[in-house]
């Protein structure tokens, strides 16, 4: 599964420019560095409705549009949708449908049974994007109304790579299927939400640090042992 990952350093302009969807706005306000997204914390997404794309800072952790509670009583997990599975959930068979988004990512964190963590990312140290679903949510948390986008990561079986750390791993999308992912019919995109290729992949382990989602710093992001 994905809990853990690191936007880093990249901005809007760097995102859009990754995505190479020319008519995507950049948002005025400017993205804090983020090394450690844990789920309930905002994280820049590229939202899409099928024809209309946008960039926009969602809550970590989809929430359904069909709940109706108080979002505090929201108790079941939603960080991670299993790309086999979301076509039946009831939490994700209508955003698969047609609210799709890309999730920047310079790299993920994953540990290996209870041990050690892993930072994992692309050997080239470029930033990559997960495939996501999101939603937009109004309703009411801790007595005030509220409105924002949330999202979850796809997952699927891990590659030969990451087998070495975890059974499970996002979806990564390759550059030629963002555009797919976003505007294809349901089957179409589940079938670009496959295997990402293990040659592209590294792995190093980081401290402990990690662990505890108030340590934010860059310092997270520092090996303390050889890559994988």
């Amino acid at each position: 599964m994905c809990g853990r990952y690191a936007t880093a350093r990249l901005t809007w302009e760097q995102i859009v420019a990754m995505s190479t969807l020319t008519t995507l706005g950049i948002p005025p306000e400017p993205l804090r560095e983020a090394y450690n997204v844990a789920p309930t914390q905002m994280a820049p997404i590229i939202a899409s409705d099928r024809e209309q794309h946008r960039c926009t800072l969602a809550r970590f952790g989809l929430v359904p549009q069909w709940f109706r509670k108080p979002l505090e009583e929201l108790k079941f997990a939603t960080f991670n949708a299993k790309s086999e599975e979301v076509t039946e959930k009831a939490s994700y068979r209508g955003p698969v449908k047609s609210q799709r988004c890309l999730i920047p990512v310079q790299h993920f964190y994953e540990w290996k049974g209870k041990g050690k963590p892993y930072a994992i990312g692309n050997k080239d140290e470029t930033p990559m994007f997960f495939a996501g679903l999101w939603t937009n949510w109004a309703g009411m948390s801790k007595g005030e109304i509220v409105e924002f986008d949330s999202f979850t990561i796809m997952t699927t079986a891990a590659n030969d790579f990451m087998q070495q750390i975890h059974k499970r791993m996002p979806v990564i999308l390759q550059a030629e299927d963002y555009e797919t992912w976003l505007t294809g019919e349901t089957d179409e995109t589940l079938a670009v939400a496959g295997q990402y290729p293990s040659q592209l992949m590294q792995a190093y382990p980081v401290g402990p640090a990690v662990g505890n989602v108030r340590n934010q710093g860059s310092e997270l992001a520092a090996s303390v042992g050889e890559a994988i």
